[in-house]
């Protein structure tokens, strides 16, 4: 079986790519839309832990926004924690 998937098929496309906001965090056009979504400001937020934190409080079965907190919590672990 053959798939003809383009590059951003692939890889998700632009809105997938971490991008340096103003408050330092690194996040995603799509990660700041689900964020709006549930109407949470990542500019209030200084640091992933503190968002990451914020969305355990509001999470309510919601699967879009568990998986962005599964993934920004990953990504907290594997570049600001000490190993």
């Amino acid at each position: 079986m053959k798939y003809n998937l383009s590059d951003d098929e692939i890889m998700g496309g632009e809105k997938t790519f971490l991008k340096l906001r103003k408050n330092g965090l690194m996040l995603s056009d799509k990660d700041v839309e689900i964020l709006d979504k549930h109407g949470i400001n990542y500019l209030d937020f200084k640091s992933l832990s503190e968002l990451i934190f914020a969305i355990e409080n509001i999470l309510d079965d919601d699967y879009e926004l568990e998986e962005l907190n599964i993934r920004l919590g990953e990504y907290n672990y594997y570049h600001y924690t000490n190993k």
